[in-house]
């Protein structure tokens, strides 16, 4: 049997990924995005407005960035210690899809992929604002990570019967590289001087309707995650990582306490309470949590590091957070 021993949460904002100099010109940018704020679509000015008795202001500057971006360093580091120690034979990465692997003419629910390995490499093009943090989202080269397709193959067929239809993906497309998700997990918590764990990449379709998860299918789906990985015949020492999140492109700390208490809790009436109009725009990438925290339910879960990680007036931003379960 395999057996989880580890469980991580990273985000994998481009932030967190470039010192914090650069975030004045990375927020620039902001009001590019649909500003989702308490359900409602916001014109950057008025969500300043909104929001100015918070005390978002007092945190955009230089030195509060600084802090913040040494304190989620500080956390991505100790989720990078947690994952060596653990030793895991491969690691299951749960990440969105941003149209890297699939198209609008193809985007299912819940897909794994388990081809014998996936490619990463960087973009063509890479927008200026993000060029800083691209090492980590794109990698520096190409790179062939290899993949469990035996248990990619397993877990497919075992969630199939335990009532959950998910596609198979067993080749990339022409021209597309794996994920920022997963290749953030490999640049930020593996040893980048020796060839990555094993993946077996799981994608959610969390940004683009009209069939995207909801809380408690997430949670659903990553109950029967675990179960599968348990029923797997071989011996196998199996790390989960959630890769994305939590609140953005504006940051609601609301959220993200109530998804990180249900977490702890494995309460399923708190997990039935959570309401899926608040998983949307980049927030939705948090369902990747649910997803992990459904399947490592058997281990405790510790947040490491929860920062806030405000850009403009106008709350816009990522909570950047890092977490595990062991």
């Amino acid at each position: 049997m395999a057996l989880i021993v580890l469980g991580v949460g990273m985000s994998h904002t481009p932030q967190m990924s470039m010192s914090s100099d650069h975030w004045a010109a990375y927020a620039a940018n902001d009001a590019r995005f649909p500003l989702i704020w308490k359900r409602k679509t916001w014109e950057f000015d008025d969500l300043v407005a909104a929001r100015a008795n918070e005390g978002i202001a007092e945190q955009v500057n230089d030195e509060t960035w600084a802090a913040k971006y040494a304190q989620i360093t500080a956390g991505i580091d100790q989720l990078a210690e947690a994952l060596a120690e653990a030793a895991p034979d491969l690691v299951v990465v749960i990440g969105d899809d941003h149209h890297e692997i699939f198209t609008d003419d193809s985007m299912p629910t819940f897909a794994i992929y388990w081809g014998d390995t996936i490619e990463a490499f960087p973009p063509a093009e890479i927008w200026p604002t993000v060029a800083p943090a691209a090492w980590a989202l794109h990698g520096e080269a190409p790179e062939t990570y290899d993949c469990d397709a035996a248990m990619g193959e397993h877990l497919i067929a075992d969630l199939n019967r335990r009532g959950f239809d998910v596609a198979h993906v067993k080749a990339q497309l022409e021209a597309k590289s794996a994920g920022h998700p997963f290749i953030a997990v490999r640049q930020r918590l593996m040893d980048r001087s020796v060839p990555p764990l094993p993946f077996v990449p799981v994608i959610l379709n969390t940004y683009f309707p009209p069939n995207t998860p909801t809380p408690q299918r997430s949670w659903a789906f990553g109950e029967a995650l675990g179960a599968a990985i348990a029923a797997y015949p071989t011996d196998q020492r199996v790390a989960i990582v959630a890769s994305g999140g939590l609140s953005h492109f504006v940051i609601d700390e609301a959220i993200d306490q109530e998804l990180l208490t249900v977490l702890e809790s494995r309460d399923q009436k708190t997990i039935d309470q959570l309401d899926p109009v608040d998983y949307v725009s980049g927030t939705s990438e948090s369902l990747c949590w649910l997803v992990a925290g459904g399947a490592c339910a058997g281990l405790d879960f510790e947040v490491v590091e929860y920062v806030p990680g405000y850009r403009t007036a106008a709350g816009t931003g990522t909570a950047m957070t890092a977490a595990v379960w062991r």
